[in-house]
């Protein structure tokens, strides 16, 4: 029996993602202490062409104070025209744009 787990666990590592599994479990809507958060700000929430970003802080609320200080900087406190969202963690880039493990406001 002591094979047999430790055979599973070995092909969970071998053919799975542990780090991400373990992510979505514990920490489903914050960034894991190995993970990053990418922050993106939009100043113009019918526009999502238009953007400002910063790239890997350690963790959401990181990502939540950036967010308000360049919505502040852009005359919009309180993210009232634009929006915002956290990624967390990339996990794959699809024609340039990042695929992330979730997002989260």
């Amino acid at each position: 029996m002591p094979y047999l787990i430790i055979f599973a666990v070995g092909l969970w590592f071998l053919i799975g993602d542990p780090a991400k599994s373990i992510a979505n479990t514990f920490w489903e809507g914050e960034a894991a202490p190995w993970e990053t958060v990418d922050a993106y700000y939009y100043p113009n929430r019918s526009d999502l062409s238009v953007f400002q970003s910063r790239l890997r802080l350690s963790s959401v609320d990181d990502c939540r104070v950036w967010v308000r200080m360049t919505a502040a900087a852009n005359n919009d406190t309180g993210v009232v025209r634009g929006d915002f969202e956290c990624g967390i963690e990339v996990i794959d880039t699809f024609a340039g744009i990042n695929v992330y493990r979730t997002t989260v406001r």
